[in-house]
């Protein structure tokens, strides 16, 4: 176990860099603990794009599986530093945060936010501290790793699907509609195996959703080889396994309604990263004025282990397996 409180900021950062998804919670839960409880601390102070940084690092590990109390501490945390920070003075008319979203295609960011130092190289080889530690900017990627750890879970984020996510919206809509101008054989069998093996939920979410949109296409006579279907009903199953045991938090009623294929489909790579999100809530009318207020269809029911069983459930039954 890591010694935390006698490591220096240099080393903690070191030991943050290798924390992922396939981390032993022994050797991240405490890193994300000791993180966490710095940020809580003095969410607002001068130090916390540090520890905002180092729980924007282990992120990964955060949205598969760590322990309830790392998970909890983590985003405790997060919400704190974003409520503390957003609204600070500012006089940039935008940070560097909103111009990496594109890349958040899988969820994870792998880069450098720059946090750390203050210092991240743009294309001329120049630095803009003051718009990188910007407290805004540290807010705003609080708020990215809140979502990508607990999805629908904050709002003022910017909306915005990564170019290839909107892309295979596209694409997918052409073959749900019946009218696909690529081939289906190649794009389901490479949509079924495309789900990474440690997702975020939101990815986890977006594959089953995609899989249900699509598998009626699948198992209706447009597609002769049985090895599209089988395809999907291998990645579904895989899936399947991959879901959390957290207990479902929704009344009667307030799962989707899953009876449109072509939103399915939107919906699918909508839940896939933070900026997918966001664009999807603007769709039910979220007011980021007002975090307080929640619709009568709560968006985390997207996410929810229960729904996603069930869909799953209806997906393999749709292709005609047992």
């Amino acid at each position: 176990m890591i010694d935390t409180p006698h490591l220096t900021i240099a080393q903690l950062a070191d030991a943050w860099q290798h924390i992922c998804a396939a981390s032993p919670a022994d050797k991240a839960d405490p890193l994300v603990l000791d993180c966490a409880h710095r940020l809580a601390s003095d969410p607002g102070g001068e130090h916390a794009h540090v520890w905002v940084s180092g729980l924007v690092t282990m992120s990964g590990y955060l949205a598969w599986r760590p322990g309830q109390t790392a998970e909890r501490a983590a985003l405790d945390a997060l919400h704190a530093a974003a409520k503390a920070l957003a609204d600070r003075p500012c006089s940039h008319d935008s940070h560097p945060y909103e111009a990496e979203m594109d890349a958040l295609e899988d969820e994870v960011w792998a880069g450098d936010n720059g946090l750390l130092t203050g210092e991240l190289a743009s294309p001329d080889g120049d630095t803009d501290t003051g718009r990188i530690l910007c407290p805004v900017n540290v807010a705003g990627w609080a708020r990215l790793a809140a979502d990508v750890i607990a999805p629908f879970s904050v709002r003022r984020i910017p909306a915005g699907a990564p170019r290839y996510h909107h892309s295979y919206i596209r694409t997918l809509s052409g073959i749900v509609n019946d009218y696909p101008y690529c081939d289906p054989h190649d794009v389901l069998t490479d949509e079924a195996a495309c789900l990474p093996p440690q997702p975020t939920r939101g990815v986890l979410a977006g594959y089953l959703v995609t899989m249900n949109a699509t598998c009626w296409y699948a198992a209706s006579e447009s597609i002769m080889d049985p090895a599209v279907p089988a395809a999907m009903v291998k990645g579904v199953r895989a899936a399947v396994t991959l879901l959390s045991d957290h207990p479902c938090t929704h009344g009667p009623g307030e799962h989707p309604d899953t009876n449109d294929p072509d939103h399915l489909n939107r919906v699918g790579y909508l839940l896939r990263s933070p900026g997918s999100r966001a664009e999807f809530a603007e769709d039910y009318g979220w007011d980021d004025e007002d975090e307080d207020e929640y619709e009568e269809e709560p968006l985390d029911a997207w996410v929810c282990p229960a729904f996603l069983h069930d869909l799953a459930d209806e997906t393999l039954d749709a292709l005609k397996v047992g």
